[in-house]
């Protein structure tokens, strides 16, 4: 055994109070390694009722529910269907009361008092009306990213990244069916990608580094950190962050890249 569940209501009880409108959930549970019970189930019934009891039931649990596994296939999109990101999003999207944004490869589920910033209708990922646009409309947003580094858990960098029109990135559309009241219709997604000659495997990736170096030394930014099983739990204000790489990608358009790219294969 390497925790135990008490540990970690212990860390999330301490950290979130009533005034966190929404907490953000990410990460791998499983880089903690194992715990004092044989059902995983008790570990996520932990996390909900930590964050509910600490809050008073007033904070709204969000996290993401990708399911890129869809992408370029037939198979429809409907709202239990599976995402691949760990078994944290999958309990929260079947949990009664929990709302997921209808987009079939990049979305969202909420849980609670303001659920309903998951409530999406758009074909975009990210941009206006999307949930991160809409989570952002509060001002206490606490970001908890759980077995993994801050920098491999913040999704809401490519929110930032697609306000700010990233050239190394254009829209691709998908026209992909979805499931909605036993009806199967297909409709037109689209998703920011980087252009494939930013795929190859010579080009070297910044993994967000740089944008953690500008919130924690520019903007000198808190993240705390609890050692937790294997792994540790990294808590941080997730809209600082945001307001963060917006201020630093306005002073260097690249800065989710090591360095500004020699190949542009965006200019004509």
């Amino acid at each position: 055994m390497d925790y135990k569940l008490q540990d970690l209501k212990n860390i999330l009880t301490q950290n979130i109070n009533p005034e966190h409108e929404v907490v953000f959930i990410a990460g791998n549970l499983a880089n903690f390694g194992r715990f004092d019970s044989n059902n995983k189930k008790d570990l996520l019934d932990l996390i909900i009722e930590s964050i509910m009891q600490a809050s008073n039931e007033k904070s709204t649990i969000m996290t993401q529910t990708m399911s890129f596994q869809i992408c370029n296939t037939n198979t429809p999109f409907h709202r239990y269907t599976w995402a691949n990101l760990g078994a944290f999003g999958n309990y929260l999207l079947n949990l009664d009361g929990s709302i997921r944004s209808l987009h079939p490869f990049a979305s969202y589920t909420a849980f609670g008092k303001n659920a309903k910033i998951c409530d999406c209708q758009i074909p975009f990922a990210y941009g206006l009306q999307s949930p991160y646009d809409n989570m952002l409309k509060y001002d206490n947003i606490l970001m908890i990213s759980m077995g993994m580094k801050p920098n491999m858990t913040c999704s809401i960098v490519h929110h930032a990244e697609f306000n700010m029109h990233v050239p190394y990135r254009y829209i691709k559309e998908f026209n992909h069916p979805i499931q909605l009241n036993d009806e199967i219709t297909y409709k037109k997604f689209y998703l920011h990608v980087l252009y494939k000659e930013y795929y190859e495997e010579n080009y070297k990736r910044n993994l967000n580094i740089n944008f953690f170096n500008y919130f924690l030394q520019e903007k000198k930014a808190i993240i705390k950190e609890f050692s937790l099983g294997k792994n540790a739990i990294y808590i941080y204000n997730y809209k600082d962050f945001y307001n963060s790489c917006i201020e630093y990608l306005q002073q260097n358009i690249y800065a989710w890249m090591s360095e500004e790219p020699k190949i542009k294969p965006f200019i004509f």
